[in-house]
C-alpha cells in the first residue's frame, strides 16, 4: 500500500477523506444510495467534512440507471477521468451486472488497489473484485444466496459466506443489501470512533449495528420468519427476558399452549426447537455484550441468561467456533 508524508496526510484530513464510489450500472439502488446516506450523516453528526463523496462510473454516459428501472442516477464523471490520491474506493454493481466483463475497468482496479487505503465492495460487488483478480487467496463475502456461486466461479477465493463484511488487508466485502450500511458504519468508526458511528447508526434508526464477525442470518432475524403472531411475540419477548428461567413450561404458559402442542407449533414455524432457539438467542446476545461492552466473562454470562461463565463458554464456542475471550481478542485487533 502506498504510503503518505506527514504534510499530505494532514491535508487530507482537513479537506475531508475522498470516497469514491464506483457504480457499474444498472446498480441495485439501495446498495448505492444506503452507504452515501450513511457518509452524509457522519458529515452532519460531525459538524465538518469528514467526507468527500464522488459518485464515478464506468458506463458510455454519467447517467446510472437503477435495477428497478424506476429511478436512475447521475455520477461526476467516469472513473477514466478521476484524479488520483483518493483516500477510499466503493465498488456497487446489480445482480445482472455482477457478471460484467470490462476488462480495463478490471485493469484499472489492480493499479488502485494497492494506492487506497480501503477497496470495498457491497453485495455481489465482490464478483467484479474477484474477476480483477484482487481477492485471489483472500477472505471475501458476498451475498448468502450467491457465496456458493462465487465460491464456484472462482475458487482461489476463500469464501465466507456467512459474514456480513470481511475485511482482508486493505480489501472489505460485504453481504447483501443492508450490510453496505454495516460496511459504511465500520469505515465511519475506523475514522471517527465508535461514538460517531453509533449516533450515525441512531440518526438512520438501526436496530442493531453490526459488526464483521456477525452472521447474516442471525436467531433474531428469524424472530420475523413465523407467521404466527403469537409465536413473533414471544420471540421478541425471549429476547428481551434471557436473564429469567426459560423453560418450556414457561415458554407454552406464555403463549397458553400445553407443553406438547406448543414444541410441535414453535418447532414447526422457527425451524428448531425452543429450547435451541432460546440458547441460540443468548449466545447471539453474548456476541453483541462482547462487541459493545468491556463486561468481564461473569457479568456477561448473568445478563444474557447463563448459569455461569464457564456454561457461557462453552455453548458460545460450539455456535460461535471460537471462546469468548478469542472473539474478544480478535474484535480489538
Amino acid at each position: 500500500m502506498a504510503t503518505e508524508n506527514g504534510n499530505s496526510q494532514r491535508k487530507r484530513a482537513a479537506s475531508g477523506r475522498r470516497v469514491v464510489v464506483l457504480a457499474v450500472p444498472p446498480v441495485d439502488e439501495f446498495d448505492l444510495v444506503c452507504p452515501i446516506q450513511v457518509f452524509g450523516a457522519a458529515n452532519r453528526l460531525a459538524g465538518k467534512p469528514v467526507y468527500r463523496i464522488e459518485v464515478v462510473t464506468n458506463g458510455k454516459d454519467v447517467r446510472v440507471q437503477g435495477e428497478g428501472g424506476v429511478l436512475s442516477f447521475v455520477a461526476e464523471t467516469s472513473y477514466k477521468a478521476l484524479n488520483a490520491n483518493f483516500d477510499s474506493l466503493l465498488l456497487v454493481c446489480g445482480l445482472g451486472t455482477r457478471n460484467a466483463r470490462d476488462q480495463a475497468m478490471f485493469a484499472w482496479l489492480r493499479r488502485v488497489a494497492p494506492t487506497v487505503r480501503r477497496l470495498g465492495s457491497v453485495c455481489v460487488g465482490s464478483f467484479l473484485l474477484a474477476e480483477a483478480g484482487l481477492l485471489n487467496g483472500r477472505r471475501a463475502t458476498s451475498h448468502w444466496r450467491f457465496s456458493n456461486e462465487l465460491a464456484r466461479r472462482y475458487p482461489m477465493v476463500k469464501v465466507e459466506s456467512e459474514l456480513v463484511w470481511v475485511k482482508d488487508d486493505n480489501i472489505y466485502t460485504s453481504a447483501g443489501i443492508s450490510a453496505g450500511i454495516d460496511l459504511a458504519l465500520a469505515w465511519v468508526e475506523e475514522d471517527c470512533g465508535a461514538t460517531v458511528a453509533q449516533e450515525v447508526a441512531r440518526e438512520l434508526v438501526l436496530f442493531l449495528r453490526r459488526s464483521g464477525g456477525q452472521k447474516q442470518l442471525s436467531v433474531s432475524l428469524s424472530a420475523q420468519a413465523s407467521e404466527m403472531k403469537a409465536i413473533q411475540e414471544l420471540q421478541v419477548w425471549i429476547t428481551d427476558n434471557l436473564r429469567k428461567k426459560l423453560s418450556i413450561e414457561v415458554l407454552a404458559d406464555r403463549v397458553a399452549m400445553s407443553v406438547r402442542n406448543f414444541e410441535r407449533v414453535f418447532t414447526r414455524e422457527v425451524g428448531r426447537t425452543p429450547s435451541q432457539y432460546v440458547l441460540q438467542a443468548r449466545v447471539e446476545a453474548v456476541r453483541h455484550q462482547l462487541e459493545r461492552t468491556d463486561r468481564g466473562l461473569e457479568q456477561v454470562a448473568a445478563a444474557c441468561g447463563f448459569g455461569s461463565a464457564d456454561v457461557m463458554r462453552r455453548s458460545f464456542s460450539r455456535f460461535v467456533g471460537v471462546t469468548p475471550n478469542q472473539y474478544r481478542g480478535a474484535l480489538a485487533k
